[in-house]
């Protein structure tokens, strides 16, 4: 009799997933970048839950040594993959690797379903259907991005209309359109801007640029790479109340703002220019 039982449901090393899921990084190109979410997910912890659903627990099983420690060095090797799998972002030798697996353990159970060998190749191929996963309350989305990532074919639900959006440019559009939608969505949204600077550019002020300040400060607004532009735009606003001032000489406007500082510390701001206004 076999052991049909995933990985998941006979052993994932905890402790080190946790470890990875609580260091991970959220910089650019992290899901959790795109917009905040409420409970989000690790995106490491999902991925090992997804490749330990889809894979049986026989596969870090060696064939050879006694059969009373089969068992714990199939759990060793296991321990051992998962660690590798769990880095973000992740080793791209090491998610094809988990991607063959899940592939080759599919190709097998339609093997078995069928009656008719299924293998890999059919799959990558598109002559048999890829492994699908479906997450009926997805949130913000981890958990069918990261089985997107492991070579799965992914769905996502969720009645939240914000969460409904995260998933459509997380999950869907990706798989639809490919790997060219970054350089499409980074060629519109320069386009985008440039056309909205246009249009306000007679209503919002923008500020010269004195070319004896750092360049660093000169570069603070725009990307590193690109040469210092001769303008600062003012990219937000600082509005509060007004009220009269109560010396009659003076009948001056006075705002409600505690302090008028916009940066003490000493070095740059963290961010561009910004107005106080009434």
């Amino acid at each position: 009799m076999t052991d049909d039982r995933s990985l998941i449901e006979d052993f994932l090393p905890v402790n080190s997933v946790g470890e990875a899921a609580s260091s991970e990084p959220r910089t650019k190109g992290h899901i959790s970048t795109l917009h905040v979410w409420r409970a989000r997910r690790p995106l490491v912890a999902c991925r090992a839950a997804v490749y330990g659903a889809l894979v049986p627990a026989s596969l870090f099983i060696p064939e050879n040594g006694p059969d009373n420690k089969k068992q714990s060095l199939g759990r060793a090797n296991a321990a051992k993959f998962i660690e590798r799998l769990c880095k973000y972002p992740g080793n791209p030798t090491v998610i094809k690797e988990a991607q063959r697996h899940i592939l080759e353990a599919h190709a097998a159970r339609l093997t078995k379903k069928t009656g008719k060998k299924v293998t890999i190749e059919d799959i990558e191929e598109g002559r048999a259907s890829r492994p699908k996963l479906l997450d009926m309350f997805a949130g913000g989305g981890a958990i069918p991005i990261e089985a997107a990532r492991l070579g799965c074919e992914s769905h996502a639900l969720d009645l939240n209309p914000v969460a409904f959006l995260i998933e459509l440019c997380t999950v869907t559009f990706p798989q639809k359109f490919g790997a060219e939608l970054a350089d499409d969505i980074e060629t519109w949204g320069k386009t985008i801007l440039k056309r909205t600077q246009e249009a306000v550019s007679d209503v919002l002020a923008r500020i010269p640029i004195a070319r004896n300040q750092p360049r660093a400060i000169q570069r603070m607004l725009g990307n590193e790479n690109e040469l210092p532009s001769d303008e600062y735009s003012v990219v937000a606003y600082y509005w509060t109340r007004t009220i009269p001032c109560p010396n009659p000489q003076c009948k001056g406007t006075v705002p409600l703002y505690r302090q008028t500082w916009l940066w003490s510390r000493s070095g740059p701001m963290p961010s561009g220019p910004i107005s106080v206004s009434g």
